[in-house]
């Protein structure tokens, strides 16, 4: 998962190792996932990714992707449960 995003991305503006610290307790999961590309201009695109059943909890992510040389990246995500 740490490739996919920047070294300085944020999660609901907190540190993106928070998300890892978060993933490496709840451990393998069965989560069923979808993703949605909402918009792609140029070198940034926002896409949505709904899950069901995360640790027991369904989610809406959206994440704000920049392309740099070494290709997309996440900068930034913020999720909420529903």
């Amino acid at each position: 998962m740490k490739p996919a995003f920047h070294k300085n991305a944020t999660i609901n503006g907190a540190p993106i190792q928070t998300l890892f610290d978060g993933a490496d307790e709840t451990g393998a999961t069965n989560v069923k996932g979808k993703v949605d590309i909402l918009d792609v201009v140029n070198d940034i695109a926002v896409i949505r990714i709904t899950m069901e059943d995360y640790a027991g909890e369904d989610y809406v992510d959206f994440h704000v992707l920049r392309k740099e040389e070494d290709g997309w990246k996440i900068v930034a995500k913020v999720f909420t449960v529903f």
